[in-house]
C-alpha cells in the first residue's frame, strides 16, 4: 500500500518494538482529534519494509477550495520504520510529499520523537530543526541501581526526606483520582500562565483512561490530600511521563521528585527500559523545569521538529491573506508554520 489511510494499527507489527512507541498507535492519535482535525496516516511499503507516518489531519476552506494540513499530535510523532537505510526511508518520505502534493494538502509540522531520533533523511523532503534537549532514566540495572548511578545525590536526599515528612507515593491503574489530578494539572497550568494548547476537555481524559491500556496515574498524598499526581504510560521498552499537576501549597515537601521515583520504580517492575521525561519549557539548558529533570538523570535526547511545505505558492498566498487579517498576532507567530490556523 501506498497511501493515506484512517487505520494503520495492523501495519505496526511489522515494526519492532524499538523502533515505535505508543505515539504511533491509532488510539494515542485519535485522543487528539477534533471536528476539523481527524487521525490519519500515510503507509509505504516495499515488498517488506514498511513506513508509517501518524499524524493529524486539518481540513479547511480557501477561496472557495478545499485543502488540507497536518500536525504530529501532542508529544512525539514522525515516521516509524522497519527499514532505515537511505534507499527505502528517502524513497517513503519523497513518495509522501508526491502524493500530499497531489491530493492538496498544504503544509505539515511534525514534532519528532527524542528517543527513537526518528528524522533520518527527513530534510530531503522538509525543513529539520533541532529544538531543545529532553531527559530519560535508564531503568535497566533496576531499581537499586537506578537509584544509585542515575538520581542525583542531592535529589535522593530530596526524596528520602518527603518519605520522612509522611508522602506517600499511589498507583491508580483504575484512575479513582482521576477528577483530583484534573483540578491540580489545570490549576498549574494556570499558575504558569500556560497556552491553551495545554488544556484539556473532560473527554480527553474519559477517552485516554478507556483506550489507552498501559497507562496509570501516579498520585502523591500528604495527611489523606491529594498534593501531586501525573499521567504515566508505556509500551515496552519506553515509559513516558506525559502530564503532571501539584498543589502549590505542599510544594515544600517536594512532591513532584517524590512522585516521579514512585514513577520510576512502578515502570522498572513492568518491564519498561527507558523513562523519557521530556524537557524544559524552552531550548535553554538553565531552564528550571529541564535542570529538575535532570536531577533524575543525565541522559540527554535530542527533540527536533520538521516543517514540510507542499504547495509553496499558496503556502504564501494563505500565510499573506492571514498577515494582512491579523496584523496583530503576526510578528509574535511569525516563525510558526502553521500560524494561519490561529
Amino acid at each position: 500500500m501506498i497511501g493515506f489511510t484512517e487505520h494503520w494499527n495492523q501495519y505496526l507489527d511489522a515494526i519492532p518494538a524499538k523502533l515505535q512507541d505508543l505515539y504511533f498507535c491509532e488510539e494515542y492519535v485519535k485522543l487528539y482529534e477534533t471536528e476539523s482535525e481527524k487521525a490519519c496516516c500515510f503507509v509505504y511499503q516495499d515488498g517488506d519494509s514498511i513506513m508509517l507516518f501518524p499524524f493529524l489531519r486539518r481540513v479547511f476552506q480557501y477561496k472557495g477550495n478545499t485543502y488540507f494540513d497536518f500536525e504530529t499530535a501532542y508529544g512525539y510523532g514522525g515516521p516509524v520504520s522497519n527499514d532505515h537505510s537511505e534507499t527505502f526511508m528517502t524513497a517513503a518520505l519523497e513518495a509522501m510529499l508526491t502524493k500530499a502534493s497531489k491530493e492538496n494538502y498544504v503544509c505539515g509540522f511534525v514534532r519528532f520523537h527524542p528517543l527513537l531520533e526518528n528524522w533520518d533523511y527527513f530534510n530531503k523532503v522538509g525543513h529539520l530543526i533541532k529544538d531543545r534537549k529532553t531527559i530519560a532514566i535508564d531503568l535497566t540495572g533496576g531499581i537499586d541501581a537506578t537509584w544509585m548511578n542515575e538520581i542525583h545525590t542531592k535529589n535522593r536526599n530530596v526524596i528520602k526526606k518527603g518519605e520522612k515528612n509522611g508522602l506517600e507515593f499511589i498507583v491508580d491503574d483504575d484512575f479513582i483520582y482521576l477528577d483530583e489530578f484534573k483540578e491540580l494539572y489545570n490549576s498549574t497550568m494556570d499558575k504558569l500562565d500556560a497556552d491553551g494548547f495545554y488544556y484539556f476537555a473532560p473527554k480527553y481524559y474519559n477517552q485516554l483512561k478507556n483506550t489507552i491500556e498501559n497507562s496509570f496515574l501516579g498520585i502523591v498524598k500528604h495527611e489523606g490530600k491529594v498534593v501531586a499526581g501525573a499521567i504515566f504510560f508505556y509500551q515496552l521498552p519506553y515509559g513516558h511521563y506525559h502530564l503532571a499537576g501539584s498543589d502549590k501549597t505542599s510544594l515544600k515537601f517536594s512532591p513532584n521528585n517524590f512522585l516521579l521515583w514512585g514513577a520510576a520504580k512502578e515502570l522498572t517492575n513492568r518491564g519498561v527500559e527507558c523513562f523519557h521525561l521530556g524537557g524544559g519549557t524552552d531550548g535553554s539548558e538553565e531552564n528550571s523545569l529541564y535542570q529538575y529533570k535532570r536531577k533524575f538523570s543525565k541522559h540527554e535526547y535530542q527533540f527536533s521538529l520538521g516543517k514540510m511545505i507542499f504547495n509553496q505558492p499558496l503556502y504564501d498566498d494563505i500565510c499573506a491573506d492571514w498577515t494582512v487579517a491579523n496584523f496583530e498576532k503576526a510578528e509574535k507567530l511569525k516563525h510558526i508554520l502553521l500560524k494561519y490556523k490561529y
